[in-house]
């Protein structure tokens, strides 16, 4: 069969794998973070916004105080695209995902291909059985499934391309000019990309010594130039190359480097098997010299052993794949301090290709042999990509709304406070108050009597159960929650003007007053504030201060001038 025409079978074999694995995902909703990414962010509605995007950080849309932590304009940039292309409608962004799966997945065939040989007996087909797995493989679901993935994407698929191109034959200008481009812009995507060099680094290394010459150095300077030049950028419109966020201020240095053997054999148990692997699950810290530490030192220690092993059988480009494996997880560790959940699986796409290569080595040199090896070889990787893809399917339906995502959580164990809390939360949006009561009050129970509480989540779980309590006419116990929210969160305008109209209706006007009036000075949302300076105009006006009555509703005219509710309640006062 001709060169080119096996080439591009493969690849189809690729996309139509991608497509049979996550055509489901096409009937998924917008989950999580897309509210507030895509479905609250003016950003990508308007190109006009194309200059925010890119002179401020991620977040910058949101009206919520989000830390100025990452910078990553390009992948804004792309949601903007999307939602030019299909507005909201959920289809098409998760169309879009399995498109760049499928891309992924033909760029890590064609470079795992050109880094074993492409010239090389059976080169093409242990690439795409290495790449086949990688389309296939549990882990990736997350990814390919979840909108709000799609810098993880974007930035593989740069940095995988920059790699292709790099480990092209020659180093002529135009290539490195290509490469360093690809990598560059990736860096823009996610700062994840700046690391990518180290794994040139290592590819020239097993072929030209561990030591660089002169000219190798100047080959990785331009790359050099490229991420310095980010870093540069982020800093000057950041004020700072990487902000010192901690979620879990309670916890000690020492917490989290206990946890990091922990979650790195969970990662690379779950790169082959992810049984037992729930979505978004709270972070709960692993004890020095506990069993968990001791055993998962011990698989560190064994996984050395099977690289050193799998150096030995398989040859030098073991050392990249186990690098390419290793490295980009190494971040993730740290996950604990900035994140609820640090445990996610999408943070093991990358690491994926580095596993697809070790099966592609393996596969080559199996193919070597006898003829009933080699059938054997394709028989097992009929079955493994069968049962992957099952299982890959399977997860993808985790991710079909809100509800799906949050149930499949709670899988992970009946106390996960973080999947009640937002259980609880769906069902008080539908207007199930019973049963929102129910799982906020377990989500409120098993947060407070856990080893590590999780103050913020405390709040938010109050705040809506308060409100649930309120609606449902449970007003001595809303008053509780309310309370509690307040004397951590004085300045809260929402808990402070419910609370009031509790107090209202229990004969305490003058607490009420006094909570508008505090609910008055920190409210920002225009329709909140609205209904503060009613509520708080009649109760003056009830108390005999018609004055300050008169006084707020002419400045509620000033703020809302096409509203003459304000200028009909100020009519309606006794003449001064």
């Amino acid at each position: 069969m001709n060169g080119r025409l096996k080439l591009l079978l493969f690849a189809l074999a690729l996309v139509a794998a991608s497509f049979a694995v996550y055509h489901a995902t096409l009937w998924n909703s917008f989950v999580y973070d897309d509210a507030e990414q895509v479905l609250r962010n003016r950003w990508i509605t308007d190109s006009g916004y194309l200059k925010e995007i890119f002179t401020s950080h991620t977040f910058g849309f949101s009206e919520s105080s989000y830390q100025a932590i990452s910078y990553r304009p390009l992948f804004l940039a792309f949601y903007m695209a999307e939602y030019a292309v299909f507005g909201l409608e959920p289809w098409g962004w998760h169309l879009v995902n399995i498109i760049l799966h499928s891309a992924n997945a033909v760029i890590a065939f064609l470079l795992i291909r050109r880094l074993i040989g492409a010239d090389e007996e059976g080169a093409s087909f242990a690439a795409f059985a290495g790449a086949l797995v990688f389309t296939v493989l549990p882990a990736g679901s997350e990814v390919v499934s979840w909108v709000g993935c799609v810098p993880e994407l974007l930035y593989t698929f740069l940095c995988l391309v920059s790699f292709y191109v790099y480990a092209g034959a020659g180093k002529g200008v135009v290539r490195v000019v290509v490469s360093v481009f690809f990598y560059f812009i990736a860096a823009f995507t996610k700062e994840t990309a700046i690391i990518f060099p180290f794994f040139f680094y290592v590819y020239d290394s097993l072929r030209e010594g561990w030591v660089p010459g002169l000219s190798r150095v100047k080959r990785y300077v331009p790359f050099a130039a490229a991420a310095v030049a980010y870093i540069g950028i982020k800093s000057a419109l950041l004020g700072h190359i990487a902000a010192p966020v901690r979620i879990h201020t309670d916890l000690k240095a020492a917490d989290f480097l206990a946890s990091a053997p922990y979650l790195f054999v969970e990662y690379l148990r779950a790169l082959v098997f992810p049984e037992g692997v729930y979505p978004l699950q709270p972070f709960a810290p692993i004890p020095f010299f506990g069993a968990e530490f001791i055993l998962s030192a011990l698989g560190i220690v064994a996984l050395s052993a099977f690289c050193f092993y799998f150096r030995k059988r398989f040859g030098r480009l073991t050392l990249l794949a186990f690098a390419i494996l290793v490295v980009p997880l190494l971040p993730a560790l740290y996950a604990p301090a900035i994140s609820r959940t640090p445990f996610a699986e999408r943070y093991l796409y990358l690491p994926s290709v580095g596993l697809a290569l070790l099966i592609a080595l393996a596969f080559q040199r199996g193919l070597l042999y006898s003829a009933v090896w080699r059938k054997a070889l394709i028989i097992a990787l009929a079955v493994v990509s069968a049962f992957y893809s099952v299982w890959s399917y399977k997860k993808s339906l985790n991710w079909r709304d809100d509800r799906a995502l949050w149930e499949a959580s709670l899988k992970g164990g009946p106390g996960n406070h973080l999947a009640l809390h937002s259980l609880g939360y769906i069902d008080f949006k539908e207007g199930r108050d019973i049963e929102a009561i129910e799982k906020l009050s377990q989500a409120l129970k098993y947060n407070l009597e856990g080893i590590h509480p999780d103050p913020t989540m405390v709040l938010l779980t109050r705040k809506v159960l308060a409100n649930a309590y309120q609606r449902g006419g449970l007003s001595d116990r809303a008053v509780i929650e309310y309370e509690e929210v307040l004397r951590y969160e004085p300045e809260d305008p929402v808990a402070g003007f419910n609370l009031g109209t509790i107090y209202e209706g229990m004969g305490r006007p003058g607490d009420a007053i006094e909570l508008y009036e505090k609910a008055l000075y920190f409210a920002k949302r225009p329709e909140l504030l609205r209904e503060i300076i009613l509520r708080l105009g009649e109760g003056y006006a009830r108390t005999g201060r018609a004055t300050e009555a008169r006084a707020l509703y002419e400045r509620g005219a000033e703020a809302f001038p096409g509203d003459p509710e304000f200028r009909q309640r100020a009519r309606a006062l006794p003449a001064r």
